[in-house]
């Protein structure tokens, strides 16, 4: 099984593609450990692409992350993309959730050495920057590529769709 999980930052796409990666034993890349080397500094394409691949060339995977254009045969493969459709009032809450429960710490979507963190530029990203035109579109783009998709627009579907596979709600 392939696995694609896309959407907006702080609707819960990492700790939703690592319960699917446990119950379904199979392995699972967060694109963001990928991407980024100590310290939030961005890996070399390279190393990042060769990164995705390794995960995306084996028979079963959750991929967790956007990166519209690092592997985006991924689209094309995968067995079920769910996306995460949160308004962004939800998401910039499940972020500073997300920050304060982690605070200073290294969460295990992140690459090594990056802490948690929650700035100006973040905010913006959520609010306006994450939710631009562009990325409107390749959200509808992504969709329209795989016809097997789920959208969530809260946390109660989230959780009724786990709840489907005998998985409760954390």
């Amino acid at each position: 099984m392939k696995i694609q999980v896309n959407g907006y930052s702080g609707s819960g796409k990492s700790t939703f593609a690592k319960r699917l990666s446990e119950y379904y034993r199979i392995p699972l890349l967060h694109m963001d450990t990928a991407h980024f080397k100590e310290n939030w500094e961005e890996n070399d394409k390279e190393i990042f692409l060769n990164k995705v691949l390794d995960v995306f060339n084996q028979d079963s995977w959750v991929i967790d992350g956007n990166y519209s254009k690092i592997v985006p045969q991924r689209y094309d493969e995968c067995d079920m993309l769910f996306f995460f459709n949160f308004n962004r009032f939800k998401a910039l809450y499940g972020a500073l959730k997300r920050y304060f429960k982690y605070r200073n710490q290294e969460r295990e979507s992140m690459a090594k050495g990056c802490k948690e963190k929650f700035d100006w530029d973040f905010f913006k990203w959520i609010m306006w920057e994450g939710r631009n035109k562009k990325h409107k579109n390749f959200y509808k783009m992504i969709l329209n590529k795989c016809p097997n998709h789920i959208i969530f627009r809260n946390r109660r579907q989230v959780n009724k769709y786990l709840l489907t596979l005998g998985i409760k709600a954390k």
